[in-house]
């Protein structure tokens, strides 16, 4: 029976992509590479600021450049933190419901844990998360499941007693990879078939559906 949740931090809990693709164009110009539209991002994020960069960069790039515009993408992102950013609809109700329901969360992103940690604690202060994980160096990023294994360790679960929440492919591998039951959300940034193509058990099309289904996962289980 569910009783630990993991979720992801962008097109998940967060609308992030507008300052995503603003600041990066910005490094883009500055740099004098083409900049890209807005749901060109779609497809370039979910595996972590270096390889965001690096598909928005032209094809032919030396790594000496890679570096350059990945820290300069740093820095202006941080400058520009929560300018565009948002809670999806629903999302802090439904982390409430759990919280209160006694269920275990976490977050667990590719985003860089610095960041990952200054969005949690401004877009969502009041929610006591069991962990809240960034991409560090140290550690592999998803889809690997070191992190997330680590999490459910934190949790005093089973991966299969934990749902993975997320709306990329990466977050899909990474349930699979993790043992744990694999959930798409189908507001995020990705297609639906995108994610049922990468092991999606389940997919939900709004924050409230996510208690319907650990209802009926719970139902299911004590019979």
């Amino acid at each position: 029976m569910p009783q630990g949740i993991i979720f992801d931090l962008d097109g998940t809990l967060i609308d992030s992509l507008k300052d995503i693709a603003l600041n990066c164009n910005i490094v883009l110009e500055t740099l004098g590479y083409k900049t890209h539209e807005l749901n060109d991002y779609k497809n370039f994020v979910g595996d972590g600021a270096r390889i965001l960069v690096q598909n928005a960069l032209p094809k032919d790039i030396s790594n000496e450049q890679l570096e350059i515009a990945l820290e300069l993408f740093k820095e202006v992102y941080e400058k520009n933190l929560h300018h565009n950013t948002y809670l999806y609809d629903g999302i802090e109700e439904l982390l409430q419901s759990l919280v209160f329901k006694n269920y275990k969360i976490a977050i667990l992103s590719n985003k860089p844990h610095k960041f990952t940690n200054l969005y949690a604690n401004k877009l969502l202060p009041n929610i006591p998360f069991v962990d809240i994980v960034g991409q560090k160096e140290e550690v592999p990023k998803k889809p690997d499941p070191f992190a997330a294994l680590q999490i459910a360790s934190k949790f005093q679960l089973a991966p299969g007693d934990i749902l993975f929440i997320g709306d990329t492919p990466t977050d899909m591998q990474t349930a699979k990879n993790s043992n744990m039951i694999a959930v798409g959300v189908a507001w995020g940034f990705r297609t639906q078939n995108e994610l049922i193509n990468n092991g999606a058990d389940y997919i939900i099309q709004t924050p409230a559906e996510l208690l319907e289904l650990l209802n009926q996962l719970s139902n299911h289980s004590s019979k």
